[in-house]
């Protein structure tokens, strides 16, 4: 098994962008592939509002991508 990629945003990108718009976000999303889990650690340093999380929701289900959420929410 190999070690998990980890994608982690800098301290100075803006917590107003929308997570679809991060560039690590998008990174991820670029590298993951249908069937892969995305752990997020802190829930809420990704989204701040229900539709955010609705549209995160969206792309990994499009994209067939499980998540697990350790903490935050």
């Amino acid at each position: 098994m190999e070690d998990p990629a980890v994608f982690e945003e800098d301290g100075g990108t803006s917590s107003s962008l929308h997570p679809l718009q991060r560039p690590k976000f998008g990174e991820l999303l670029a590298y993951a592939r249908p069937g892969d889990t995305v752990h997020i650690y802190g829930m809420f340093r990704l989204v701040r509002s229900t539709g955010h999380i609705l549209d995160v929701f969206d792309v990994l289900h499009r994209d067939r991508l499980a998540l697990r959420i350790h903490d935050g929410a």
